[in-house]
């Protein structure tokens, strides 16, 4: 009976004794700050930057090149119609349709100069044409008058010597008066040869001018100089170009067609990090639009000249990251999010940046955690730090208990520094 009992007695008293010390537990639990342990894993000291997507290679749809002389005297063109971004197009395909109201205008405006330097040049040929017969007839009256007077010399041999010396001079003055005709009528020539000249330029002038301006006219039906997938190019403002928008030969370019086997992810590094940064670096790159993959890439180039960032207040470096695609089709204009490794340790003790704290009498220090209440305030030494963790020298060991708060006032605590650890 005794030995029945006994057999009842011993198993309840075990399941007391253990509900009594797991509700003590839990007590405790709740009473204590947050605590974690010092792990040993992989260490890495990353610079994150938001990139896009570009081609290192790749083909410019431009506007028309006639657009670019300065003599049509078009400052800016509207694009009526363009091809939706991504479309694939083959050499010759049509991509886009410019605005020809401006075109129009200038070559009706056009017409209508060279309908005048059409009546400039004939006027300037008629012009001529009566002056110099005029000038050639008194020439020809002066040129008479010269044969009179020689013929009057000649008649007086017979006459006394006053009256051939009278007839000698009135041979002189003919003959200056028909030299004076002859050279007024050598610059009436050069002159009206300048003028129908000048009048044959201007209107050439307007005629090159109609020309390219029906070839404009023309070449506003823009299409594919070579096969691609067609990307659309960029404003002077940093937007993309649409149906609306203005294209000039400040602002040439429509659209590209990319070479997607060069694509790389181009990201801005701040002037703080850049010095961390070089090819060869390893990147884990995101891009927004495959957010369950992640790709890898390396840093093959970074740039010696910083740039200001369009809407913010600082200056940056562009940075290219060659990206593995996985055999997924990425394009241009994709945003990506760059995580360029800068240094990565393996079997680093590591602790959480929240456990850490520093004041000036110890430098960097932690709570630690000994025995059920026992506290020690623990110096220790860093070697790295990144968004997350420290990267440990001294002062723990891997699976050292410390705290992410402060302990209580009630806690009895001691400090170590790393020599008394030693």
């Amino acid at each position: 009976m005794k030995k029945n009992l006994w057999q009842l007695i011993v198993p309840l008293a075990l399941v007391v004794l253990t509900l009594v010390v797991y509700a003590l537990a839990t007590r405790d639990k709740e009473k204590e700050p947050d605590v974690v342990r010092v792990e040993q894993g992989v260490f890495e000291i990353v610079v994150s930057g938001t990139g896009e997507l570009e081609a290192l290679e790749s083909t410019n749809i431009m506007i028309p090149d006639v657009l670019a002389d300065r003599t049509v005297r078009i400052r800016s063109i509207a694009i009526n119609d363009i091809v939706r971004e991504g479309t694939v197009v083959n050499r010759g395909d049509y991509v886009a349709t410019l605005d020809p109201g401006d075109v129009e205008e200038r070559i009706r405006s056009t017409e209508d100069a060279l309908e005048m330097y059409r009546n400039n040049l004939d006027n300037a040929k008629i012009d001529s044409s009566l002056v110099l017969s005029g000038a050639r007839d008194e020439i020809r009256q002066a040129s008479d008058l010269v044969l009179d007077r020689e013929i009057r010399l000649e008649q007086s041999v017979y006459e006394s010597e006053a009256v051939q010396r009278q007839a000698q001079i009135s041979l002189e003055t003919a003959q200056r008066s028909l030299e004076q005709r002859q050279r007024n009528y050598r610059q009436l020539v050069r002159r009206h040869e300048m003028f129908i000249q000048r009048a044959a330029d201007n209107l050439k002038d307007q005629e090159e001018q109609m020309e390219m301006l029906l070839q404009l006219k023309r070449d506003l039906y823009i299409t594919a100089p070579s096969s691609g997938l067609v990307v659309y190019a960029r404003a002077g403002n940093g937007e993309k170009i649409r149906v609306g928008s203005h294209v000039s030969r400040w602002s040439p370019m429509i659209a590209t067609l990319p070479d997607l086997a060069t694509l790389q992810s181009v990201v801005y590094v701040q002037e703080i990090d850049i010095s961390k940064i070089k090819p060869g670096l390893q990147v884990r790159v995101r891009i927004d639009a495959f957010p369950e993959e992640e790709f890898s890439g390396v840093v093959t180039r970074v740039a010696n000249v910083g740039q200001e960032v369009p809407g913010e207040f600082f200056s940056a470096f562009k940075v290219e990251v060659k990206v593995n695609s996985n055999g997924k089709l990425l394009l241009p204009g994709m945003t990506s999010t760059n995580n360029i490794v800068v240094e990565s340790v393996r079997d680093a003790l590591i602790v959480p940046r929240l456990a850490v704290f520093s004041d000036a009498e110890l430098g960097s220090y932690v709570y630690k955690r000994e025995g059920l209440s026992g506290v020690v305030k623990q110096q220790i030494s860093t070697l790295g730090e990144n968004d997350h963790f420290y990267r440990l020298s001294e002062g723990l060991s891997r699976g050292d208990r410390v705290l992410l708060h402060p302990p209580s006032r009630e806690e009895r605590l001691t400090v170590r520094l790393l020599e008394e650890a030693d």
